[in-house]
């Protein structure tokens, strides 16, 4: 009973981190759009405070019962999301909400190389096999016809890693602190780390003079990507593996293309479209056959105990 109750909220975690991909996905066609009126930092900064004081009135009494090291935790985490953010943020001034969203997804592959950084553990001969694919896929979606990747797709590309590390961070420190102090934790630093250096690099006087259609994009990341997005996300490792939370967050680059194809008219040359493919390809091949191997080797030792010869 306590098993199939176990496997009923992981079924609902993975479930609602389809979501999460799904908006995530839509908001990279928005934010491109909106940089063309916004500047990055204050973009990041306006939206992850609003929501810090949408959430905060909530959960104030869990706030203020948390421990300092919940709020280390949080900040560590809020550090990995800011960098993550800025370097995806400014990175798609120079590239395509398609570029962006694949190339930001190869932090599916880096998580495990991560845990052997915190653990000594190999990640195993398919993860450095899907590496070697998302690589190559990345050069392809990304290579220009003389000069190699763009400042954009490198830019993003570092984003991949701190996104990577957001991931490993939240699936420690979930296991020992308050999941929502967590939460609103890391969007109050995000912000407010967002908002001094929009203070510092970009200019002040109209950061609250955006016009309408600004406020619904960022009233769009606020309430669905971000509040909904990361204490979804936040909740969701309580039940399933950071591996498989980030090979499940990875549809987010399926829909990021879906939505550029659709609202921004991206065309998909060939070699773009096989890159893509193959990063798509290594992020499968990193998570997907281990797991099915683990499965399999579950499978053989629960019917070795009760005599059943597995089937060749």
């Amino acid at each position: 009973m306590k098993q199939l109750l176990n496997d009923k909220k992981t079924i609902l975690a993975d479930i609602s981190l389809i979501f999460v991909a799904l908006f995530w996905g839509s908001n990279f066609v928005i934010i491109k759009q909106a940089l063309d009126i916004i500047h990055p930092f204050t973009y990041i900064g306006i939206r992850f405070l609003i929501a810090f004081l949408l959430l905060a009135p909530f959960f104030w009494k869990r706030l203020a019962r948390a421990s300092l090291r919940t709020y280390l935790d949080g900040c560590l985490i809020g550090l990995f999301l800011f960098g993550g953010f800025a370097f995806q943020t400014v990175g798609l001034l120079y590239t395509t909400p398609a570029n962006s969203g694949f190339i930001t997804n190869i932090s599916v592959i880096i998580v495990p190389f991560l845990y052997f950084l915190a653990t000594r553990r190999s990640p195993g001969l398919w993860a450095y096999l899907g590496g070697m694919l998302a690589a190559s896929g990345l050069y392809l979606l990304s290579a220009s016809d003389v000069a190699g990747p763009g400042m954009g797709d490198l830019l993003t590309l570092i984003c991949a890693f701190l996104f990577a590390a957001h991931l490993v961070t939240v699936g420690i420190f979930v296991q020992r602190s308050d999941a929502m102090v967590l939460a609103v934790t890391q969007i109050a630093f995000t912000g407010a780390v967002s908002m001094a250096a929009a203070l510092l690099f970009e200019p002040t006087a109209i950061m609250f003079q955006q016009p309408p259609a600004i406020w619904a994009a960022i009233f769009y990341a606020v309430v669905f990507c971000t509040i909904g997005a990361f204490v979804t996300q936040t909740y969701a490792q309580r039940y399933t593996p950071a591996t498989h939370a980030s090979l499940i967050l990875s549809l987010e680059a399926a829909f990021a293309g879906l939505f550029s194809f659709i609202f921004w008219n991206e065309v998909f040359t060939a070699p773009k479209l096989v890159g893509a493919l193959l990063i798509l390809a290594g992020i499968m091949t990193a998570e997907l056959r281990p797991a099915w191997a683990a499965k399999l080797s579950t499978r053989r030792v629960l019917l070795a105990r009760r005599g059943i010869p597995p089937a060749e």
